[in-house]
C-alpha cells in the first residue's frame, strides 16, 4: 500500500518536473511559454530564453507599419554583425494571434558561428513584437521543437501595451 502510494505520487511529479512554465511581461502587455531548460532574463521591454548556444529575444518596438516591414527593418541590421548574412526565405505568418510576418537568415554569427536566425514579427496599433531565434546550423534540429513552442506560444494580453 505504502509503495503504490509512492509510486503514484512520483507519476503525477514527473510531468509537472517537464512541463513549461509562462513567462508575463511586467507591465502585463504579452506572455509567452518557456520550455523546460531554458533561462529567462528579462531586459527592458523584452525577454530573451538561452539555452546553451540558442537564444529566442522578444522585443517591443515603437511605430506603425506592416509586420513584413519590422521583419525586414530588423533584418537589415545584422549584416553588420554577421558576415555572410543572407535571407532565405519569408512570408506571413500568425504571430500572437494576429497577422504577422517572417523572415529566415543563415550567416556566421558574432560568435564566429555557422548559425540559422528567424525574425518574426506582428504589429497592433502603434506597437510591434518581433522575436529574433537562433541556433547554430549544426545544431538547430536539437533546439528547433522548442524555439517553435517558444514563437507559438508568444500571446499579447491586451494589458497596458
Amino acid at each position: 500500500m505504502k509503495h503504490s502510494f509512492l509510486a503514484t505520487l512520483l507519476l503525477a511529479v514527473v510531468p509537472l518536473a517537464h512541463a513549461q512554465s509562462t513567462y508575463t511581461d511586467p507591465d502585463g502587455r504579452y506572455s509567452l511559454q518557456v520550455p523546460p531548460g531554458w533561462r529567462v532574463e528579462p531586459q527592458g521591454g523584452g525577454v530573451s530564453l538561452l539555452k546553451g548556444p540558442a537564444y529566442a529575444s522578444l522585443m517591443k518596438v515603437g511605430g506603425r507599419g506592416a509586420p513584413k516591414g519590422l521583419v525586414e527593418a530588423l533584418g537589415q541590421k545584422f549584416p553588420s554583425q554577421w558576415q555572410r548574412f543572407t535571407g532565405t526565405s519569408a512570408g506571413e505568418v500568425q504571430f500572437g494571434g494576429r497577422p504577422g510576418a517572417y523572415a529566415w537568415f543563415t550567416g556566421v554569427d558574432p560568435r564566429g558561428t555557422e548559425a540559422v536566425l528567424k525574425i518574426v514579427a506582428t504589429v497592433e496599433g502603434e506597437t510591434g513584437y518581433a522575436m529574433m531565434s537562433a541556433a547554430p546550423r549544426s545544431d538547430f534540429p536539437a533546439y528547433k521543437a522548442d524555439l517553435e513552442k517558444i514563437e507559438a506560444g508568444f500571446r499579447l494580453t491586451g494589458a497596458r501595451r
